[in-house]
């Protein structure tokens, strides 16, 4: 990884060493440009932290009233949770402390206030954990639970989106919008040998798959067309993020992955 980062995280406090330099904030991550610079330089531009890839930022005023952008923003969270509990299996247990901290940083501190209007539970306490059990080499079965808690707290808040996020159509542009990220993100990684880049994909791929999978019935009944699409993207995304680990040699090819996630992006709005 290009950005070396030794992470403690206490109750509360997040001590961040990177560079030989020490940065400490001992309250709420309000400011956490503050405390993980490195991070935070990465968001800016179309592509957020994947540069032209899919990673993006977060709209806080979207998602406080339109129940696709609520659910992408979870989603997006749930992709670094899923891709830092596979790497953290393969032994890269660093890609998956940064993994757990991303969607903290660059995701839940933009909505907050969002979750707290919606009365969505507060679930930063748990994200944290996962990210403190990542830093001290925790057993994998600790991380799995973990991720599994951080997960169900994710899919608690979905039940708070602005309008009915459960409607087939909704599902759908979601799953779409994952493809979309992964696909994009895919292209980012061909540009840079680094694994984080890759690794986002993936964790958006899987993001994908499971939505796809918890809503298929529902985005079947909402338009067959768009569930084919869909299921087409999805293929490509496994021959394209088969592992958490970077593929040795050239990545999968991003032109005809990126026409297929066009095409599901289009059939979906309707």
């Amino acid at each position: 990884m290009s950005t070396k980062l030794k992470l403690w995280i206490g109750v509360g406090a997040f001590t961040l060493v990177q560079a030989g330099a020490i940065a400490h904030h001992a309250g709420p991550l309000d400011h956490p440009g503050k405390l993980f610079p490195a991070a935070m330089a990465k968001e800016g531009g179309e592509g957020g932290e994947g540069g032209e890839g899919g990673e993006g930022g977060v709209d806080a005023e979207a998602a406080a009233r339109d129940p696709v952008a609520f659910l992408s923003a979870l989603d997006v969270m749930a992709a670094h949770y899923l891709a830092g509990r596979d790497i953290y299996a393969a032994g890269e247990t660093e890609a998956a402390s940064e993994m757990f901290v991303h969607p903290i940083v660059e995701v839940y501190v933009e909505l907050e206030d969002v979750f707290k209007a919606r009365g969505v539970a507060p679930f930063r306490a748990l994200m944290e954990k996962t990210a403190e059990l990542a830093a001290a080499k925790a057993p994998q079965a600790d991380i799995g639970r973990s991720v599994e808690v951080v997960l169900d707290a994710l899919k608690q808040a979905a039940g708070k989106a602005p309008g009915d996020g459960t409607t087939g159509r909704v599902q759908a542009r979601v799953v779409a919008d994952l493809i979309d990220r992964a696909a994009r993100q895919l292209k980012s990684a061909s540009e840079s040998e680094e694994l984080e880049p890759y690794l986002d994909g993936y964790g958006f791929y899987r993001a994908a798959e499971l939505r796809a999978t918890t809503s298929g019935t529902a985005i079947e009944a909402f338009d067959k067309d768009a569930a084919k699409e869909i299921r087409a993207g999805l293929a490509l995304l496994a021959r394209a993020y088969p592992t958490p680990t970077r593929p040795t040699g050239h990545l999968a090819d991003t032109g005809p992955l990126l026409a297929q996630a066009a095409k599901a992006k289009i059939a979906v709005q309707h």
